[in-house]
């Protein structure tokens, strides 16, 4: 069975593969794809135990990388394509900027700019929620550690959709402005002659092992950046606000209870499954699930669906607001746990907050286009209606 067809993931046809191969075959080996062969890793606790294992299952761009599709051998790695201790040295360069005191200073912002946000929809008509609202969230709130000025920001997403189109093997739009090369190499030199304390940047070039960093590595950081705040975040505000719609009664249920929110939005994250996989590579021979994973051989973790095992979600298919148990895996586990889930969680439940206090009622007013891609679970469009 080849769960890698990006068309699966356009409907709902992902879930019934999935579910199949949890209970039939959860380790389970395709011979041949348009990526090649490889084993899908579909329960929870056996991706767990892949993603922490570094050591036999391998991230790095010489292995093949993060992604069922192979990077290009020319292709300068992220961190998020390193094994330790080269990804900790990278890593370490921009986690300060991701600090909790930090996310505090970024909290007033997060709010003012939902608000700002959600006074520019309309009330009572139809309008996009993805162009007007979960597009621009992620990519105003990531700026701002990026040190992009107001006047720029709305080049943040262009930039996000033209790499993400790379990553997933699509045609990448035309770019407008000026390329994200160009942009950010000219903000590196600045930083280099005028370091800024809260700048992600500025931390890029002036950490302790910057010196030996390339433009090309300071830049395939820069992207990893913006694709995993940007992407995954709009993907949880577009997801999460579908699955609400077509819960009835979940949307009043949080109105009624926002203590509510903070679990809530974990819950989202993991019904929504922002991530739909990730990769790794088998550096030695070894057992998972019952099933022996040869070296050299291609495995994927399958995220979504590991947060939809029904052995560790009960009602998994259900979004359940108050749900408690395990972390869901969408962030991922050991040293590759994403670096800014804080900042993703932070800005969801801020706009939860501010839709539930704005808002009586939210409706869907015609179907919903996702895209299709195996990578990011996006939406290309969701006309919906707010009501007071």
């Amino acid at each position: 069975m080849d769960v890698s067809d990006p068309s699966l993931f356009e409907s709902d046809g992902y879930r019934a593969a999935f579910k199949r191969l949890r209970a039939e075959d959860p380790v389970h080996y395709c011979g041949e794809s348009r990526f090649g062969p490889y084993w899908s890793i579909t329960t929870y606790d056996d991706i767990d135990a892949v993603d922490r294992n570094y050591r036999v299952f391998s991230s790095a761009l010489e292995h093949g990388g993060n992604l069922i599709a192979d990077y290009a051998p020319e292709a300068s790695p992220s961190f998020i394509a390193m094994d330790p201790p080269e990804h900790r040295r990278h890593r370490s360069l921009v986690t300060p900027v991701f600090t909790t005191s930090n996310l505090a200073e970024l909290e007033s912002e997060i709010r003012r700019r939902v608000r700002d946000i959600l006074d520019s929809v309309p009330v009572g008509e139809p309008f996009d929620w993805v162009g007007r609202v979960a597009n621009q969230l992620p990519s105003q709130m990531l700026a701002t550690p990026f040190g992009v000025p107001e006047e720029n920001r709305d080049q943040m997403f262009r930039w996000a959709q033209h790499i993400m189109a790379r990553l997933e093997g699509h045609a990448a739009p035309a770019e407008r402005g000026p390329s994200f090369s160009a942009y950010f190499l000219r903000l590196l030199d600045e930083s280099r002659l005028r370091p800024r304390e809260f700048d992600l940047i500025s931390h890029l070039v002036h950490g302790p092992d910057s010196q030996t960093l390339s433009d090309e590595t300071f830049l395939s950081h820069l992207k990893l950046l913006v694709v995993g705040a940007n992407d995954t975040t709009r993907a949880s505000i577009a997801g999460g606000l579908k699955a609400m719609i077509e819960q009835p009664g979940s949307f009043a249920a949080l109105k009624a209870d926002p203590a509510l929110t903070a679990r809530a939005v974990v819950e989202i994250i993991r019904f929504v499954s922002p991530v739909i996989h990730m990769r790794r590579t088998a550096l030695e021979d070894a057992e998972v699930g019952g099933k022996t994973i040869r070296a050299g051989e291609k495995v994927v973790m399958w995220i979504v669906s590991g947060n939809r095992d029904e052995r560790v979600f009960p009602d998994a298919e259900k979004l359940v607001l108050d749900r408690d148990g395990p972390r869901p895996l969408s962030f991922g586990s050991g040293v590759h746990h994403c670096i800014g889930f804080r900042l993703a969680q932070l800005q969801v439940r801020a706009l939860w907050e501010e839709l539930i206090a704005r808002y009586s009622s939210i409706e869907s007013a015609g179907p919903a286009i996702r895209t299709g891609a195996n990578l990011v679970f996006g939406h290309a469009s969701m006309p919906v209606v707010l009501r007071h």
